[in-house]
């Protein structure tokens, strides 16, 4: 029988390995998927989430339950580690991380974001995740501010300021294929 997230998370941080693994094995998964759509290559994103699992192993004892969800805590994590290595590592070439990118996500159940990865692609980090969040993952504004560590108005102008640039570059590329 599975024991419930909240029991887990007490024993994670009263230093139960077991715990901590089913904890982690269990939002490993969503955390990569996250960072391969911030990154748009697998390598890095799966380099992200070991990092990310990582950083989440030594700080487990500072999570506050009542604060975040868990989910939300791993997210901003990501999200910090996401930025930390940008500061120090160069892009790769992105037709590169295209292709890469393509092949990882050939099993991936939503085929409505391949139609917009490209747009995805063009659209500044600071939009690109904080869109992601909202839209892909249904965090809540609030939550958004939280994992991006801005305020929620700010988190509400770029996710709008990202949909209505998705829409523009969305209508440019039909026009172009007529």
């Amino acid at each position: 029988m599975e024991e419930p997230l909240e029991v887990l998370i007490q024993k994670a941080q009263k230093g139960e390995e077991e715990a901590l693994a089913v904890l982690l094995t269990d939002h490993y998964d969503r955390v990569y998927r996250f960072l391969l759509k911030i990154t748009f290559d697998p390598d890095y994103a799966a380099e992200l989430t070991q990092e990310t699992m990582t950083k989440a192993i030594i700080a487990i004892k500072s999570y506050k339950m009542k604060k975040a969800a868990f989910s939300t805590w791993l997210f901003q994590i990501a999200t910090n580690v996401f930025i930390d290595k940008k500061r120090k590592k160069k892009h790769e070439d992105e037709y590169v991380r295209m292709q890469r990118l393509q092949w990882s996500m050939k099993e991936e159940p939503h085929t409505e974001w391949l139609d917009i990865q490209d747009v995805l692609m063009k659209l500044d980090r600071k939009k690109r995740i904080p869109f992601l969040l909202k839209h892909y993952y249904g965090y809540s504004y609030e939550e958004v501010g939280r994992i991006c560590q801005i305020r929620i108005g700010t988190a509400k102008s770029r996710v709008n300021s990202a949909v209505d640039f998705i829409r523009k570059e969305l209508k440019h590329d039909e026009g172009n294929r007529r």
